[in-house]
């Protein structure tokens, strides 16, 4: 017997509406043994993807990764620039897939973004100034419903970048999170040579388009929750060190071997450095309050601002970062980065 939700021919589009819930539509639809008959358009892949389906837009975009990865050659020529090209633009629909109005017109919509990725290479081929990739928006206005449809896709990017090494977790989350992205800037947070941040953001990308197409759709809640405890927790000890000054138990989060880099330089050895950094901001009246927290498994990235005492404005720059590697919820590792400016704000 026909079921009478089912559209009367399994070759007819499947219509997603307000009442139901396309993912969940699709997956029974696959239990039931319709996967081999059902085809769902490019269109209706790119609604689903819009509302938080991951698995969707993986279709979509190994639907037309042959046609998209041809299109980067023609522009850039054989070599690892063209697959680079396409690794970007998935993770630009990643982010962006909400930001296309017009579900009929998804495809030309990756074909723009992958153009825009190519002459973002060429143009680092001739070393010129780089502009965005991603098509402006006709609405930059976001409502309710649609932030919390990116806040499905961004807890796939969460889950994903965790089951990354973590040099490359620190270095994705701060070049496509982070307010201080570029290759110099990653190089002297990280203390490594810019060369190293390239190949390490080329493969970060090539690890997340790869799960991005294998994802079977469903977020590991896991990573989420993991996230808002990290942030919790951050800005928790950050306000009781500025508000109580409980620096010992600020203190006793960072392992009593901690590895101290403090702007690019030599790493130092031992917790006493980072209480001596504490000590002297809080004897000149300086208090770091946290604006950001963004956590990917072991690696988290508290981006911050200094409040100077009123009588010494310029005792300490606007920015700082500091990027977190811990073991069993213990900080083992911290690169500490001062930077001219404050980090951004808004959401990711």
């Amino acid at each position: 017997m026909h079921p009478s939700w089912l559209p009367s021919r399994l070759d007819e589009p499947i219509q997603p509406n307000s009442d139901s819930n396309f993912s969940r539509l699709r997956r029974i639809l696959w239990s039931m043994g319709y996967q081999a008959h059902i085809r769902l358009t490019d269109a209706e892949l790119a609604v689903a993807a819009s509302g938080g389906d991951c698995a969707c837009l993986g279709l979509l975009l190994e639907r037309h990764r042959p046609r998209l990865y041809a299109a980067a050659l023609r522009l850039l020529g054989y070599g690892p620039e063209a697959e680079d090209a396409v690794h970007d633009t998935f993770l630009i629909a990643l982010r962006h897939i909400g930001d296309v109005k017009d579900a009929q017109a998804v495809v030309g919509w990756l074909h723009t973004v992958l153009r825009r990725c190519c002459l973002q290479q060429l143009r680092r081929r001739r070393g010129e100034v780089l502009v965005a990739e991603v098509p402006e928006r006709s609405d930059e206005s976001a409502g309710v419903e649609e932030r919390l449809e990116k806040a499905a896709l961004r807890d796939w990017v969460w889950d994903a970048l965790r089951k990354l090494p973590e040099p490359l977790q620190a270095t994705a989350l701060l070049r496509y999170f982070g307010s201080y992205p570029s290759y110099e800037e990653l190089a002297t947070i990280l203390g490594v040579p810019i060369g190293t941040v390239r190949s390490r953001l080329s493969e970060a990308k090539r690890k997340l388009a790869e799960m991005l197409l294998e994802t079977a759709g469903l977020v590991d809640g896991e990573s989420r929750q993991q996230s808002q405890e990290h942030q919790r927790f951050y800005f928790e000890i950050f306000d009781r060190l500025n508000r109580n000054g409980e620096r010992d138990r600020f203190l006793t989060h960072f392992a009593e071997d901690l590895c101290l880099v403090r702007g690019g330089g030599q790493p130092v050895q031992g917790r006493s450095y980072l209480a001596c950094e504490v000590d002297s901001d809080t004897d000149a009246g300086v208090r770091l309050e946290p604006q950001r927290v963004l956590g990917a498994g072991n690696v988290i990235v508290v981006e911050g601002r200094f409040a100077n005492p009123p009588e010494d404005p310029f005792h300490c720059p606007p920015g700082v970062v500091l990027v977190i590697f811990q073991r069993d919820g213990t900080a083992r590792r911290l690169h500490l980065h001062l930077s001219p400016r404050p980090p951004r704000t808004g959401e990711d």
